[in-house]
């Protein structure tokens, strides 16, 4: 059964066609991720069917009640960022709607709070609109994707990762036929000036010909230049008719350099031996230890309010019990960290502190979507998302050895996260990371650092490796419980059976030894 139906709908903000919907149908118990860059109208696209938005024109079918998760606000209350999330989703699926429609339901939630949310989108037996710009959260839930570009929605089948196999054979498909048409365009130009040259070349009547003679070389020659004339217009007429081919999006090839005198020599660029930190009343950090290793990719991750950001604090205030290798330049990025010039544009903020060549530069702000003439821009009239952009990439190529960012992706939609991602990873220097973007985390990190019982726990390897070494730990210590109570079962056997009262004394003693083992 049909859930919900667009026919032709048009949508304009000012003279932006902002969404164009030949047609576009979604089944009962469909689960579809929404995705696009940021502008695109992915959050006008779920105001529409939801009905908060008036279309300029089409149709608008919904069969069945729907339930809303709209994007957070900033209202004022007394819970968290994430506790307001978690009660907007358990109040919206309490309604028990046909449809859900949710918009970055994940926003201000931490790893832990992010898995319950897939499972209960899981578990949802209605139709699902997802916006998000988590991959694991899209390729965990969902089985189609609509993509929206320059206001066109296409229907995907399959989940994120799927989704971008099939791009990346459309963007292949679409190179190719490019190189062809542009090899056809050549080899047709070529050859029309090779034929009006040749046009041009055929000789006139010589003067010592007889008028008899001159007649037939003239006739001659005028059939040659007709047939010549016939060829060229075959040629231009194939020309015109020759298909365009749109050029597709560039891959970007990004090499970041590090100078001989940023590069730091040591096996740690942060370390500390016995770390407390206390906020108030409570107590954050408790005798704790941890090291970064030199050009590590580091994430820190943690349940929100565990104090993931007041050790990033403790190390750019540099705590005594912290010690900083004094060979690093540290950059910081956190969301409201105003590090660039309003009244300047964005290539000038970013050359005014860098070890970078303006060609490199160009090419990031083109991988986050910052091209051609836009690079030009006061920072002033940029939006915030534009903003976080330029903030991190002037951060990525400044004179710096040591980033460390504090939830870098928010705002950003999913192409320039994966951008980020390359940026990261081709970075020379060390970064200590905060994010709850599971992808993120899988693909840069080198090294986790996680905040727990108070405690900074160390692991080398990425989140897969760290959530893999837990579940092996898990059933080591399940298959030695096991054990155990193999082992008191067979001892309270021979027990019940024992009349040796030295041999039930050793029996007894073994037991209570077990006992408190387990």
């Amino acid at each position: 059964m049909e859930k919900i139906v667009l026919k032709n709908v048009i949508k304009y903000y000012g003279d932006r066609k902002i969404i164009d919907v030949d047609e576009l149908k979604i089944n009962q118990g469909e689960k579809i991720g929404i995705v696009g860059i940021n502008g695109s109208g992915k959050s006008t696209l779920l105001d529409i069917i939801s009905g908060k938005v008036e279309t300029d024109g089409g149709q608008v079918i919904v069969n069945g009640n729907i339930s809303y998760i709209e994007q957070l606000n900033n209202e004022e209350s007394f819970l968290s960022g994430g506790e307001i999330t978690k009660k907007k989703i358990d109040d919206k699926l309490s309604e028990h709607s046909d449809i859900l429609l949710a918009d970055e339901p994940s926003s201000n939630l931490d790893i832990d709070e992010i898995e319950n949310l897939k499972k209960k989108l899981v578990e949802y037996k209605g139709t699902l609109c997802l916006i998000s710009h988590d991959r694991n959260l899209l390729d965990s839930v969902v089985d189609s994707i609509l993509e929206i570009e320059n206001g066109i929605v296409t229907k995907y089948k399959g989940n994120y990762s799927k989704y971008k196999i099939q791009k990346e054979e459309s963007r292949k498909r679409k190179q190719f036929e490019y190189e062809q048409y542009i090899t056809e365009k050549k080899r047709l130009e070529v050859s029309i000036n090779k034929v009006k040259n040749e046009a041009k070349s055929m000789r006139k009547t010589p003067k010592r010909m007889g008028n008899s003679e001159a007649r037939l070389h003239k006739r001659g020659v005028e059939n040659k230049r007709e047939k010549v004339e016939q060829r060229s217009k075959s040629l231009e007429t194939r020309l015109e008719k020759l298909e365009e081919k749109e050029k597709p999006n560039v891959e970007y090839n990004i090499f970041m350099k590090m100078p001989e005198s940023l590069k730091v020599k040591s096996k740690y660029i942060v370390g500390c031996d016995d770390l407390s930190i206390k906020i108030g009343n409570k107590l954050l950090l408790d005798n704790t230890k941890f090291n970064i290793k030199t050009n590590s990719k580091t994430a820190l991750i943690g349940k929100n309010g565990v104090g993931k950001t007041t050790l990033i604090k403790e190390i750019l205030n540099r705590n005594s019990n912290i010690n900083i290798n004094p060979s690093s330049k540290i950059s910081y990025f956190k969301q409201n960290l105003n590090n660039l010039d309003e009244n300047k544009n964005i290539i000038e903020n970013i050359l005014r502190d860098t070890n970078q060549d303006e060609t490199t530069i160009r090419n990031i702000l083109a991988s986050l979507n910052i091209k051609g003439d836009d690079i030009y821009k006061k920072v002033e009239v940029l939006s915030g998302g534009e903003r976080v952009k330029v903030s991190l990439t002037k951060i990525m190529t400044s004179n710096s050895n040591f980033l460390i960012l504090d939830e870098p992706t928010n705002f950003l939609d999913i192409e320039s996260i994966e951008a980020l991602e390359y940026l990261m990873k081709e970075f020379k220097g060390s970064i200590l990371f905060v994010s709850h973007d599971r992808n993120l985390i899988d693909n840069v990190a080198t090294n986790i650092m996680i905040i727990e019982n108070k405690k900074v726990i160390e692991f080398e390897g990425n989140y897969a490796k760290y959530l893999e070494y837990k579940e092996n730990k898990k059933k080591k210590v399940n298959n030695n419980d096991l054990l155990l109570d193999i082992k008191l079962a067979e001892i309270t056997s021979k027990l019940s059976i024992c009349k040796d009262e030295k041999e039930k004394q050793k029996l007894e003693e073994e037991y209570m030894k077990l006992i408190r083992n387990k």
